[in-house]
């Protein structure tokens, strides 16, 4: 009797990391490993989650573009029995695993081999109150490549597995900020530059970066009337109550100007921003906030600014494609 194909259920997109200890081998020819849970080279992901569990191969089979399955054997993946995440707390999580995309040898574009061709794409929709919408991961020639798409070029430090970017300013609207490119450079060691993970939920800006951004969107919202600083409940740090809804109005775009001469990565109010509403005795209010985190080594470029935008790695080349996208349309 044949095995049911797998199904996957996969929100997050980034690199996972197995330690891999004890090997065994059952009945059916399914290759197992286990993972010890006091190594010390234990995986944890950029924000702080791990996971510990079992290291297997299967065959998988994924949906083509003509409406087959396309039959993909012999890959490996991991089974997670002790994870530390904190999407797992969320209320109603849909989140069923990590999926690795990363630079090494068994993330799973690299193990699909020549049919993904070492490219893979995804189109993250913003993510509405009240409102769901799906998308599909695409590889190899699946991917829909545009005339106007954007290219920087894709960088891997130290042999590990995040992908990174030269981030080499940031701009309010069209001023650009008054930011050192030194601020962003890479140096001799791997917790600094600027990697690109759609597994992060919020953009993380190195600080002195962070604080001139903060600073010139103070001075911005000061113009407008009918504001108030407040703290919010999201862990943001700039956020402001409004006296009357207005959604993604009358907030600006930011812009990440990353390496190329035609690289800029436009942040929409959407996805730069979160819009929050609230009841309080008396009245409804709204507030907004800065969809983004200080961090004190590496920028990261998150998930909430990737959307709307169709992302493309092309790890062959080195470059990462990108141009907007309704990401709603299920493309």
């Amino acid at each position: 009797m044949s095995k049911p194909p797998i199904l996957l259920s996969l929100c997050s997109l980034t690199t996972l990391i197995l330690v891999l200890n004890i090997a065994l081998v059952n009945s059916n020819g399914l290759t197992i490993r286990l993972i010890h849970p006091n190594s010390p080279e234990s995986p944890f992901f950029q924000n702080g989650d791990s996971t510990h569990g079992m290291q297997a191969r299967e065959t998988f089979y994924l949906r083509s573009k003509n409406g087959g399955l396309a039959k993909m054997e012999n890959i490996q993946f991991g089974c997670g029995l002790h994870n530390v995440m904190k999407y797992g707390a969320y209320k109603n999580n849909k989140i069923a695993g990590t999926m690795g995309l990363g630079w090494d040898d068994i993330s799973f574009v690299k193990q699909l081999g020549p049919k993904a061709n070492g490219k893979f794409s995804y189109c993250l929709p913003v993510l509405s109150s009240g409102k769901t919408s799906s998308t599909f991961l695409r590889f190899g020639d699946d991917i829909v490549h545009n005339k106007n798409s954007k290219s920087t070029p894709l960088y891997r430090r130290k042999e590990k597995s995040p992908y990174y970017v030269e981030l080499q300013g940031i701009s309010i609207n069209k001023t650009k900020l008054n930011i050192s490119p030194e601020v962003f450079a890479f140096k001799n060691d791997d917790r600094s530059g600027c990697m690109i993970d759609s597994g992060l939920p919020y953009s993380r800006i190195i600080t002195p970066a962070f604080d001139k951004l903060k600073l010139e969107l103070e001075k911005y919202f000061s113009r407008f009337k009918g504001l108030k600083k407040i703290k919010g409940n999201l862990g943001l740090e700039l956020c402001y109550q409004r006296s009357k809804p207005e959604g993604f109005n009358n907030l600006p775009d930011i812009t990440f100007h990353l390496q190329g001469s035609q690289a800029d990565f436009v942040l929409k109010a959407a996805a730069a921003f979160e819009v929050v509403g609230r009841s309080l005795p008396i009245r409804f209010h709204e507030y907004f906030c800065l969809a983004m985190i200080r961090e004190n080594e590496v920028s990261v470029i998150g998930a909430h600014q990737q959307t709307n935008h169709r992302i493309i790695h092309d790890t062959k080349n080195k470059q990462l494609l990108f141009y907007p996208e309704d990401c709603s349309k299920n493309p």
